[in-house]
């Protein structure tokens, strides 16, 4: 697509987040996505999006000779573009990855009335540094969608013994302990060393067992993909622990 491309053009939108290494969350877009200063309009054809520029401002990487707007820029065009989930476990990955500062974020987001000013403090209230994995990005956006209260990533609870059980999220004023479940944290090489599947699923039940003992502690509720995918689901999982929000 890039050779089809006038120099007034870049990637940017989407097309961009992948070209950032960026999570994307679903099916990428079969149309690639790039603004074109001279465009007054967004304009759609087979394959190819052009949203009207002016071009912001532009990375250093480029895709094919063709320039990639800047990763904040393409941040706040998620934003605009695409459902809340999808724009925040884009932007958490740029934002631990350094691409841009929240402050500056938050200071350059749409105002009222402009197209993604609903969106946007959404997406910036599920942003955290402290967030490890694409499922605990999409586990926190979900769970300011639903409205909970106070929400603290990578929490410590200090146990006997001088150990420390830390949790993906901690919902302090519910009492909940929330830990987002995927596949990889019992087969992945990387992530379970020379350790027997069964032997790390045996320690992952223990490491609960003292999780609940916490006094503080009223239940622990372990998300998978398949609950965060529809906003519904997540909720009934939530409800069925007896947690409301």
């Amino acid at each position: 697509m890039a050779p089809d491309l006038e120099p007034s053009s870049a990637f940017s939108h989407v097309t961009a987040a992948v070209a950032h290494g960026w999570p994307v969350i679903g099916s990428l877009p079969e149309r690639v996505h790039v603004t074109d200063d001279l465009r007054p309009r967004t304009a759609h054809r087979a394959g190819l999006v052009r949203h009207a520029g002016p071009v912001p401002e532009l990375d250093p990487i480029r895709l094919d000779g063709v320039g990639v707007t800047a990763p904040l820029p393409t941040a706040l065009s998620l934003i605009r573009s695409v459902p809340v989930h999808v724009a925040a476990v884009a932007l958490d990955a740029g934002l631990r990855d350094g691409g841009f500062d929240v402050d500056d974020l938050v200071a350059s987001l749409p105002t009222a009335g402009e197209r993604g000013s609903a969106r946007g403090p959404i997406v910036v209230g599920a942003l955290d540094c402290r967030h490890e994995s694409v499922g605990e990005s999409f586990t926190a956006i979900r769970l300011v969608e639903l409205g909970a209260p106070t929400v603290v990533p990578q929490h410590k609870f200090a146990g006997s013994g001088g150990r420390a059980d830390r949790v993906d999220f901690w919902l302090p004023d519910v009492g909940v302990v929330i830990e987002f479940d995927g596949k990889q944290k019992y087969v992945d090489p990387t992530m379970i060393g020379t350790s027997d599947p069964a032997e790390v699923l045996w320690r992952e039940k223990v490491r609960e067992d003292r999780l609940r003992r916490q006094p503080e502690v009223r239940t622990v509720v372990r998300v998978t993909w398949w609950h965060l995918i529809e906003l519904d689901r997540f909720r009934a999982l939530l409800r069925a622990h007896g947690v409301r929000f």
